[in-house]
């Protein structure tokens, strides 16, 4: 059988505001052509499908229609719930999905009772034992709460390994034998921090020890890591395929993927990293304006990210940026010499109206419009007036 690992996707992810629905759907077209050149049987879906536990309507929509078209290619899906999934959202999809060789996995469940997915193709069967993101709260108990951090984080990762362990007890020899999981591996190479896996969920806190994870299983497939790579420490062979996109400014410069897993029975698997190339690359420029101007056509058609090198506050410079390079969403000025700032005592003695305008200074490198501060004014004024009604 042959297994195409993907996960991250992520629907829903905006980039500092703006949609990137043309961006998954060029990314899910590329995924099916792999599909077809490759002769896909089964996809594994490694968690965080979606970008929030309540996505909008948009991010059903751009999942709906890439499960259409790969249900169409006669590839059966597996998608497991992740630390950004709805489980119970997951739940309800799989009520249907599954009549059409989609299969979700929004809890854990032991072995005998639905955590192993048995998948055929031609004579072949594969078991994978799919086990979605493992709260930390449904692992550790109040009375562990209360005790020291060290020993919450120790429990977390022993119980969460043991889970992982015991998934694979009921598999044999006679199967394709694969693990589909969500969990950080302590020791795998991390984005740069920014948005792109958060950090309430991953660091070596709660890291679960590679060599604590079965042996068993012909592969291992991971999610919840961005950075597509395979994991040496592991007993089984096992990787993280990455997210589909880079999807903030930790992902500078990543090289998106996915992964072909060929796997029969008995025997090791095969498996190769093919390279994505939809979306839009993310960019950081630092500089001068002028070497900043001088480099936008270059970076044409990325998300950039522009640090703006000055002396002195100049009025204007950000929307001179943005004039230049319209995918330009974020412009943060850095000066060699930080603007005088007035000391406590004489920030307390300024109006309102005084603190506001300092602070668009510092920001933005310009005095704020004359509109601006009246809208401000009323703005404050409302907001005080509501104040001392509600003490009245």
């Amino acid at each position: 059988m042959r297994f195409l690992h993907t996960a991250d996707w992520h629907l829903g992810r905006t980039m500092r505001g703006r949609s990137r629905a043309a961006e998954f759907e060029a990314v899910f077209a590329e995924l099916a052509a792999i599909v077809r050149a490759e002769r896909i049987d089964v996809m594994l879906v490694c968690g965080d499908i979606w970008d929030t536990a309540s996505p909008a309507p948009e991010s059903d929509r751009l999942l709906y229609e890439a499960l259409r078209e790969f249900i169409g290619l006669r590839v059966q899906v597996v998608l497991i719930a992740g630390n950004h999934d709805s489980p119970r959202k997951l739940e309800a999809l799989g009520r249907l999905s599954d009549l059409l060789g989609v299969y979700t996995q929004p809890y854990v469940k032991r072995p005998d009772g639905g955590g192993v997915l048995p998948l055929r193709a031609g004579e072949e069967v594969a078991s994978i034992a799919a086990i979605p993101w493992i709260p930390e709260g449904r692992l550790i108990d109040a009375e562990e709460v209360l005790g020291p951090e060290a020993e919450r984080h120790q429990q977390y990762a022993d119980r969460a390994a043991a889970i992982y362990r015991a998934s694979c007890a009921g598999l044999t020899p006679e199967t394709i034998n694969i693990v589909a999981g969500h969990l950080f591996v302590d020791g795998a190479r991390l984005a740069a921090t920014d948005r792109s896996e958060r950090l309430l969920h991953i660091g070596r806190a709660y890291g679960v020890n590679a060599a604590a994870l079965p042996s068993t299983p012909q592969y291992i497939a991971l999610g919840h890591i961005h950075r597509p790579q395979p994991l040496a420490a592991v007993a089984a062979p096992a990787a993280y395929s990455g997210s589909l996109l880079q999807l903030d400014f930790g992902e500078l410069g990543q090289q998106k993927s996915v992964r072909i897993v060929d796997a029969h029975p008995g025997r090791p698997v095969e498996q190769r990293e093919l390279l994505l190339s939809a979306g839009r690359p993310l960019v950081e420029l630092r500089g001068s304006l002028d070497a900043v101007l001088a480099r936008a056509q270059e970076v044409a058609g990325a998300y950039v990210r522009v640090r703006l090198e000055m002396e002195r506050p100049e009025p204007g410079l950000a929307q001179r940026v943005r004039d230049a390079i319209p995918l330009a969403v974020e412009v943060r000025l850095e000066f060699a010499a930080a603007p005088e700032q007035a000391p406590g005592s004489q920030l307390a003695h300024l109006s309102p109206a005084e603190l506001f305008a300092r602070y668009y200074r510092s920001q933005h490198g310009a005095e704020p419009a004359p509109e601006l501060l009246v809208l401000f004014a009323r703005l404050f004024e409302e907001a005080t007036r509501l104040e001392t009604g509600a003490i009245a």
